[in-house]
């Protein structure tokens, strides 16, 4: 099992750096990991990324399980029976006047998880270290 958790204080309003997390489109302008993304706020729907995993690219395609506005946008690999399956979580709490938490996390589960982060661990824990800070930068620059 591999899991991921990235937490940073953002001065930024929960709905600033929400618009940072679901503006798909921009991915291509600010996160260094997840370079391109198509996908609706939609339990149900799929979400097609273009992933920066260093030395290569890959198109995944999940799908959305949860989202709450402003708090919670979450999806998850289509499992591979017990094999591997994954979820990913953007979490946003509100700290203060003007300020929020952002959780990253990610959770990589499976009988495959072990070779699966030997191969692409040490990638997808920059990628996803990376994207946490890019969200912060992002936002705190968009906020007034």
């Amino acid at each position: 099992m591999l899991t991921l958790k990235f937490v940073r204080s953002i001065k930024a309003t929960p709905s600033a750096a929400w618009q940072v997390i679901v503006d798909f489109p921009a991915y291509n302008e600010w996160n260094p990991f997840i370079t391109e993304c198509m996908a609706e706020l939609q339990p149900g729907a799929p979400i097609v990324m273009q992933v920066n995993m260093g030395p290569f690219e890959l198109e995944q395609t999940e799908q959305v399980t949860q989202v709450e506005h402003e708090k919670l946008f979450e999806y998850r690999m289509r499992p591979v029976g017990r094999w591997l399956y994954s979820k990913r979580q953007h979490r946003l709490e509100v700290l203060g006047a003007g300020e929020c938490r952002y959780t990253s996390y990610f959770e990589l589960r499976g009988w495959l998880s072990p070779i699966v982060t030997l191969c692409m661990g040490l990638f997808l824990w920059r990628g996803f270290r990376r994207m946490t800070n890019a969200v912060k930068t992002r936002a705190e620059t968009i906020s007034p």
